[in-house]
Protein backbone atom coordinates (compact mmCIF):
# COMPACT_ATOMS: atom_id res chain seq x y z
CA UNK A 1 0.00 0.00 0.00
CA UNK A 2 1.05 4.03 -0.85
CA UNK A 3 2.13 5.16 2.44
CA UNK A 4 0.85 8.76 2.97
CA UNK A 5 2.54 12.09 4.82
CA UNK A 6 1.85 14.89 6.14
CA UNK A 7 4.05 17.77 5.59
CA UNK A 8 5.05 20.00 8.19
CA UNK A 9 7.32 22.70 8.85
CA UNK A 10 10.21 22.75 11.79
CA UNK A 11 9.32 26.10 12.73
CA UNK A 12 5.70 25.22 13.74
CA UNK A 13 7.15 23.84 17.00
CA UNK A 14 7.78 27.83 17.55
CA UNK A 15 4.62 29.67 15.16
CA UNK A 16 1.90 27.07 15.01
CA UNK A 17 2.57 24.73 18.36
CA UNK A 18 -1.01 23.35 17.79
CA UNK A 19 -0.38 21.77 14.45
CA UNK A 20 2.34 20.56 15.42
CA UNK A 21 0.95 19.00 18.15
CA UNK A 22 -1.89 17.56 16.09
CA UNK A 23 -0.32 16.43 13.31
CA UNK A 24 2.00 14.42 15.67
CA UNK A 25 -0.28 12.67 17.47
CA UNK A 26 -2.43 12.01 13.94
CA UNK A 27 1.02 10.22 12.76
CA UNK A 28 1.34 8.60 16.10
CA UNK A 29 -1.89 7.25 15.74
CA UNK A 30 -1.68 5.84 12.28
CA UNK A 31 -3.72 8.76 10.45
CA UNK A 32 -0.75 8.93 8.25
CA UNK A 33 2.10 7.19 7.97
CA UNK A 34 4.72 9.40 7.93
CA UNK A 35 5.38 12.92 8.62
CA UNK A 36 7.65 14.81 6.15
CA UNK A 37 9.52 17.72 8.39
CA UNK A 38 10.69 20.80 6.22
CA UNK A 39 13.92 22.04 7.84
CA UNK A 40 13.44 25.88 8.31
CA UNK A 41 16.52 27.42 7.92
CA UNK A 42 18.35 28.16 11.61
CA UNK A 43 15.73 26.11 13.46
CA UNK A 44 17.38 23.42 14.84
CA UNK A 45 18.68 24.97 17.71
CA UNK A 46 15.60 26.48 18.40
CA UNK A 47 13.66 23.51 18.01
CA UNK A 48 15.49 20.13 18.39
CA UNK A 49 14.38 19.61 22.00
CA UNK A 50 10.79 19.73 21.48
CA UNK A 51 11.11 17.76 18.11
CA UNK A 52 13.19 15.16 19.66
CA UNK A 53 11.14 14.37 22.59
CA UNK A 54 7.90 14.65 20.62
CA UNK A 55 8.37 12.60 17.26
CA UNK A 56 11.22 10.09 17.94
CA UNK A 57 9.45 6.95 17.15
CA UNK A 58 7.62 8.44 14.34
CA UNK A 59 8.20 7.83 10.52
CA UNK A 60 9.84 11.40 9.02
CA UNK A 61 11.40 12.12 5.81
CA UNK A 62 13.06 15.72 5.93
CA UNK A 63 12.89 18.20 3.16
CA UNK A 64 15.93 20.76 3.16
CA UNK A 65 15.39 24.76 2.59
CA UNK A 66 14.88 25.50 -0.42
CA UNK A 67 15.22 28.78 -3.53
CA UNK A 68 12.23 31.04 -1.34
CA UNK A 69 14.67 31.03 1.51
CA UNK A 70 17.69 31.51 -0.39
CA UNK A 71 19.04 27.95 -1.15
CA UNK A 72 20.53 27.82 -4.31
CA UNK A 73 22.81 24.85 -5.90
CA UNK A 74 22.80 26.47 -9.27
CA UNK A 75 24.99 29.35 -7.80
CA UNK A 76 29.00 28.41 -6.50
CA UNK A 77 28.64 31.57 -3.96
CA UNK A 78 25.84 30.18 -2.15
CA UNK A 79 27.64 26.58 -1.21
CA UNK A 80 28.38 27.80 2.16
CA UNK A 81 24.94 28.44 3.53
CA UNK A 82 23.91 25.79 1.18
CA UNK A 83 25.66 23.50 3.52
CA UNK A 84 24.96 25.30 6.48
CA UNK A 85 21.53 24.06 5.33
CA UNK A 86 22.01 20.89 4.43
CA UNK A 87 24.09 19.90 7.82
CA UNK A 88 20.88 21.06 9.98
CA UNK A 89 19.15 18.52 7.64
CA UNK A 90 21.22 15.84 7.84
CA UNK A 91 21.59 16.51 11.94
CA UNK A 92 17.15 16.34 11.89
CA UNK A 93 17.36 13.22 9.86
CA UNK A 94 20.40 11.86 12.10
CA UNK A 95 18.12 12.60 15.11
CA UNK A 96 14.82 10.61 13.80
CA UNK A 97 16.56 8.14 11.62
CA UNK A 98 15.02 9.64 8.98
CA UNK A 99 16.05 7.50 5.96
CA UNK A 100 15.48 10.62 2.94
CA UNK A 101 16.69 14.00 2.83
CA UNK A 102 14.88 15.98 -0.05
CA UNK A 103 16.92 18.43 -1.82
CA UNK A 104 15.66 21.42 -4.68
CA UNK A 105 17.85 22.01 -7.43
CA UNK A 106 18.95 25.63 -7.42
CA UNK A 107 18.37 28.72 -9.71
CA UNK A 108 19.49 29.52 -13.84
CA UNK A 109 18.72 27.37 -16.69
CA UNK A 110 22.15 27.26 -18.09
CA UNK A 111 24.01 24.47 -17.91
CA UNK A 112 26.66 25.88 -15.86
CA UNK A 113 23.95 26.09 -12.93
CA UNK A 114 23.28 22.16 -13.45
CA UNK A 115 26.36 21.32 -13.18
CA UNK A 116 27.05 23.71 -10.21
CA UNK A 117 24.18 21.58 -8.73
CA UNK A 118 26.04 18.11 -9.50
CA UNK A 119 29.29 19.50 -7.74
CA UNK A 120 27.48 20.59 -4.68
CA UNK A 121 25.24 17.10 -4.55
CA UNK A 122 28.97 15.87 -4.40
CA UNK A 123 30.13 17.76 -1.61
CA UNK A 124 26.95 17.61 0.71
CA UNK A 125 27.60 13.92 -0.29
CA UNK A 126 24.64 12.07 2.24
CA UNK A 127 22.99 9.02 0.37
CA UNK A 128 20.15 9.68 2.10
CA UNK A 129 19.36 13.02 -0.15
CA UNK A 130 16.87 12.93 -2.84
CA UNK A 131 16.40 15.29 -5.73
CA UNK A 132 13.19 16.62 -6.28
CA UNK A 133 12.15 17.92 -10.20
CA UNK A 134 11.14 21.99 -10.38
CA UNK A 135 8.73 23.62 -12.06
CA UNK A 136 10.61 26.61 -14.69
CA UNK A 137 9.89 29.49 -12.00
CA UNK A 138 10.05 29.44 -7.79
CA UNK A 139 6.50 30.10 -6.71
CA UNK A 140 7.54 32.37 -4.05
CA UNK A 141 11.12 33.82 -5.42
CA UNK A 142 9.50 34.09 -9.20
CA UNK A 143 13.24 32.81 -9.66
CA UNK A 144 14.19 30.25 -12.80
CA UNK A 145 15.27 26.60 -11.65
CA UNK A 146 17.04 23.99 -13.21
CA UNK A 147 16.00 20.29 -12.50
CA UNK A 148 12.64 20.53 -14.04
CA UNK A 149 13.37 18.21 -16.76
CA UNK A 150 13.57 14.47 -16.79
CA UNK A 151 16.88 14.51 -18.20
CA UNK A 152 18.51 16.59 -16.01
CA UNK A 153 16.96 14.51 -13.15
CA UNK A 154 18.64 12.21 -14.59
CA UNK A 155 21.88 13.37 -15.16
CA UNK A 156 21.56 14.73 -11.78
CA UNK A 157 21.20 11.08 -10.26
CA UNK A 158 24.02 9.40 -12.66
CA UNK A 159 26.23 11.90 -11.26
CA UNK A 160 25.64 11.72 -7.70
CA UNK A 161 23.95 8.43 -6.86
CA UNK A 162 20.82 10.41 -5.33
CA UNK A 163 17.60 9.17 -5.05
CA UNK A 164 14.56 10.92 -6.53
CA UNK A 165 11.49 12.38 -5.07
CA UNK A 166 8.75 13.30 -8.24
CA UNK A 167 6.80 15.76 -8.08
CA UNK A 168 3.66 15.75 -9.97
CA UNK A 169 3.22 19.52 -9.70
CA UNK A 170 6.17 20.71 -10.74
CA UNK A 171 5.97 17.96 -13.28
CA UNK A 172 3.10 19.28 -14.70
CA UNK A 173 4.42 23.50 -14.84
CA UNK A 174 7.30 22.76 -15.73
CA UNK A 175 5.67 20.86 -18.83
CA UNK A 176 3.22 23.17 -19.74
CA UNK A 177 5.80 26.13 -19.75
CA UNK A 178 7.90 24.45 -22.06
CA UNK A 179 4.65 23.71 -24.16
CA UNK A 180 4.92 19.74 -23.91
CA UNK A 181 3.22 17.00 -23.07
CA UNK A 182 2.18 16.61 -19.61
CA UNK A 183 1.55 13.40 -19.63
CA UNK A 184 4.21 12.09 -21.86
CA UNK A 185 6.88 14.04 -19.22
CA UNK A 186 5.19 12.28 -16.46
CA UNK A 187 5.83 9.07 -17.69
CA UNK A 188 9.44 9.95 -18.35
CA UNK A 189 10.18 11.11 -15.08
CA UNK A 190 8.61 7.37 -13.67
CA UNK A 191 10.98 5.69 -16.11
CA UNK A 192 13.72 7.26 -13.50
CA UNK A 193 12.24 4.78 -11.04
CA UNK A 194 11.46 7.71 -8.05
CA UNK A 195 11.79 6.93 -4.60
CA UNK A 196 8.99 8.94 -3.35
CA UNK A 197 6.54 11.56 -4.70
CA UNK A 198 5.06 14.61 -3.95
CA UNK A 199 1.30 15.46 -4.67
CA UNK A 200 -1.45 18.06 -4.70
CA UNK A 201 -4.14 19.33 -7.13
CA UNK A 202 -3.86 22.02 -9.49
CA UNK A 203 -4.69 23.29 -12.89
CA UNK A 204 -3.48 21.13 -16.02
CA UNK A 205 -2.65 24.23 -18.27
CA UNK A 206 -1.03 26.34 -15.74
CA UNK A 207 2.40 26.89 -14.89
CA UNK A 208 2.49 28.12 -10.94
CA UNK A 209 2.23 25.51 -8.76
CA UNK A 210 -0.75 26.11 -6.27
CA UNK A 211 -1.08 23.24 -4.07
CA UNK A 212 -4.60 23.14 -3.88
CA UNK A 213 -6.33 20.05 -1.57
CA UNK A 214 -7.15 17.54 -3.51
CA UNK A 215 -10.79 18.25 -5.51
CA UNK A 216 -9.78 22.07 -6.10
CA UNK A 217 -8.32 21.68 -9.48
CA UNK A 218 -8.57 19.74 -12.27
CA UNK A 219 -5.38 16.97 -12.20
CA UNK A 220 -5.83 13.45 -13.07
CA UNK A 221 -5.21 12.38 -9.78
CA UNK A 222 -6.88 9.15 -10.50
CA UNK A 223 -4.17 8.04 -12.81
CA UNK A 224 -1.14 9.68 -10.83
CA UNK A 225 -2.20 7.41 -8.17
CA UNK A 226 -3.17 4.52 -9.91
CA UNK A 227 -0.66 4.46 -13.33
CA UNK A 228 2.41 6.15 -11.97
CA UNK A 229 2.73 5.81 -8.23
CA UNK A 230 4.35 2.55 -7.21
CA UNK A 231 2.82 0.60 -4.24
CA UNK A 232 4.28 -0.06 -1.37
CA UNK A 233 6.36 3.92 -1.48
CA UNK A 234 6.14 7.39 -0.08
CA UNK A 235 3.45 10.09 -0.66
CA UNK A 236 3.70 13.33 0.68
CA UNK A 237 0.63 14.65 0.24
CA UNK A 238 1.30 18.62 -0.47
CA UNK A 239 -1.64 20.01 -0.57
CA UNK A 240 -2.73 23.36 1.32
CA UNK A 241 -0.71 26.93 0.69
CA UNK A 242 -1.93 28.75 3.44
CA UNK A 243 -0.74 28.90 7.13
CA UNK A 244 -2.45 25.39 8.96
CA UNK A 245 -5.37 26.09 11.41
CA UNK A 246 -6.37 21.99 11.98
CA UNK A 247 -5.43 18.98 10.50
CA UNK A 248 -9.12 18.33 8.64
CA UNK A 249 -8.37 19.01 5.62
CA UNK A 250 -5.23 16.62 5.07
CA UNK A 251 -7.80 14.16 6.95
CA UNK A 252 -10.41 14.93 3.98
CA UNK A 253 -7.38 14.91 1.21
CA UNK A 254 -6.00 11.26 3.04
CA UNK A 255 -9.73 9.88 2.40
CA UNK A 256 -9.87 11.62 -1.14
CA UNK A 257 -6.64 9.69 -1.60
CA UNK A 258 -7.81 6.49 -0.51
CA UNK A 259 -11.05 6.47 -2.05
CA UNK A 260 -8.99 6.85 -5.80
CA UNK A 261 -6.96 3.76 -5.67
CA UNK A 262 -8.83 0.92 -7.43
Amino acid sequence: MQKLGIKIWSRDVLKNRAFFDETVKAAKEGLFEYIELFAFPNSYDDTCDVIRKEMSGTKVIIHNSHSAYGFDTGDKNRLESNLRDVNDSKKFADMLKAEMIIVHTGCGDHPENLEETVRQFKIFNDKRIAVENMPYLCSVSKKVLHGTSPEQIESIKKETGCKFCLDFSHATCAANYYKKDVMSEIKRFQKLHPDMYHICDGFKDEINDKHLHFGEGNYDLSYFVNEIISDDTFVTMETGYTPPVDIQPWIKDRNYFRSLKK
